[in-house]
């Protein structure tokens, strides 16, 4: 596993997540009214290939700190979706 550095993204930039999920970086926060933890991404496919549920609303947003994890504090790998790649576009 790379180590992974939210800081060194571009607006665009892919996501992979630890369970498969694609996602795409965003922005730093504070982005929009997210200002809970460092970095803003976006589900674009879930694990099972599927779209988000809300694809197009604030639902498929949410934020990672700057090693991409989801929580920071109290993670639980089993089901966190934290980042585990960088793909630069």
């Amino acid at each position: 596993m790379e180590n992974i550095d939210l800081r060194t993204c571009k607006e665009g930039d892919i996501l992979i997540g630890s369970h498969g999920a694609k996602l795409k970086y965003i922005a730093p926060t504070p982005w929009g009214y997210f200002n809970y933890l460092d970095h803003v991404v976006e589900y674009i496919e879930m694990a099972d290939g599927s779209k988000p549920k809300d694809a197009y609303g604030y639902n498929s947003y949410c934020t990672r700190t700057h090693d991409g994890f989801v929580f920071q504090y109290n993670r639980i790998p089993e089901t966190d979706e934290d980042i585990v790649e960088i793909i630069h576009i």
